[in-house]
């Protein structure tokens, strides 16, 4: 028989239901920092680009694959001068980064904890020789029309004046490296000259080491890691919050940022919505199909009830049969007449 009490389920209140939907998304957060971290190696795995020294555009233009302010980079972590690819070293295995050959590398600038690192392209990696000049292999496998040497006596193992690479970039600079002012900065500091990298940012026309504060290579214990992927336009927001942009912010990064802002909120929602509103008509199906049966169910025990309440409504009288009477009398016999 069918209860005429409606049972309700109790629903979670708005605030539990929001703490749930902030656990599952801060787990969600979480769960990619972790899987960055495994596969870079380094905490925090992500930089913000502060300034447009990488960006590939005379007119704040900022692309996809390509380093550009405002964008987040992942950092993977090295070890030895090995797991950096060199410019001149991908001029001659095809190993590209970022628009152009060779890695991108973080480094603290002349090692300092301080400072903010920089991240820009290395281009030749120079080893010292014990005469006080360097060497750099990169040369040695590289077409001879890509380098050349000022030099007379100068070769890809002997390098004491100034190396020339030819169409290097998108702009196709001709970039000089003076390897005499460097050695000549080293014997002013009485020191002897140190293995490192030569970097440049792919925007700028020369190399950091051109400059007098920053003339050493880089060490490999200045180098916080490689780039590797990027997340674009995202990190203007931590630039805007902490007042650190060293450029301009490309309008079309400014652009797309709020798009995809509103792409990563709308869509969410609008999925729920739908979501809830299937489940919601799915229920009331539900409901309706249950209303229904429990309707018929009643009909069906209150005709059962009636029925048991007056079972003659519905008898037939029949005739009964005829009562025996008493039995008839007999007949007396008449005694014969004489004939």
């Amino acid at each position: 028989m069918g209860n005429d009490t409606a049972v309700k389920r109790k629903r979670p209140r708005t605030g539990v239901l929001f703490l749930r939907d902030a656990v599952i998304a801060m787990a969600f957060v979480a769960s990619v920092l972790l899987a960055m971290y495994a596969y870079t190696g380094l905490w925090p795995p992500l930089v913000v680009v502060e300034s447009n020294s990488m960006m590939h555009s005379e007119d704040n233009i900022s692309y996809v694959g390509v380093i550009d302010t405002g964008d987040m980079v992942l950092v993977k972590d090295v070890d030895t001068p090995d797991d950096i690819v060199t410019y001149m070293e991908g001029v001659v295995d095809g190993h590209r980064t970022y628009g152009d050959y060779g890695d991108v590398i973080i480094y603290k600038k002349m090692g300092s904890e301080t400072s903010t690192p920089i991240i820009h392209r290395a281009i030749v990696n120079l080893e010292a020789n014990e005469d006080g000049s360097y060497r750099c292999e990169a040369l040695r496998d590289a077409p001879e029309a890509k380098w050349s040497v000022s030099g007379e006596s100068d070769s890809w193992e002997h390098l004491t004046s100034t190396l020339i690479i030819y169409n290097v970039g998108y702009r196709d600079t001709t970039v000089s490296i003076d390897i005499a002012s460097i050695l000549g900065e080293f014997r002013r500091a009485n020191s002897d000259p140190t293995d490192g990298f030569i970097t440049r940012g792919d925007h700028n026309s020369g190399v950091d080491q051109s400059y007098r504060s920053t003339y050493v290579p880089v060490d490999i214990d200045w180098v916080v890691g490689k780039a590797r992927g990027e997340i674009p336009w995202f990190g203007l927001l931590k630039l805007w919050v902490t007042d650190s942009l060293g450029s301009a912010a490309p309008e079309n990064s400014v652009h797309n940022l709020w798009i995809s802002i509103a792409v990563i909120v709308v869509v969410p929602i609008t999925i729920d919505v739908v979501l809830t509103y299937k489940i919601r008509k799915k229920i009331a199906r539900k409901r309706e199909a249950a209303q229904k049966a429990y309707e018929t169910e009643m009909t069906e025990d209150r005709a059962r009830a009636d029925a048991m309440a007056d079972p003659d409504e519905h008898a037939v009288d029949l005739p009964l049969p005829d009562e025996p009477g008493p039995p008839p009398p007999e007949s007396e016999s008449q005694p014969e007449r004489p004939t």
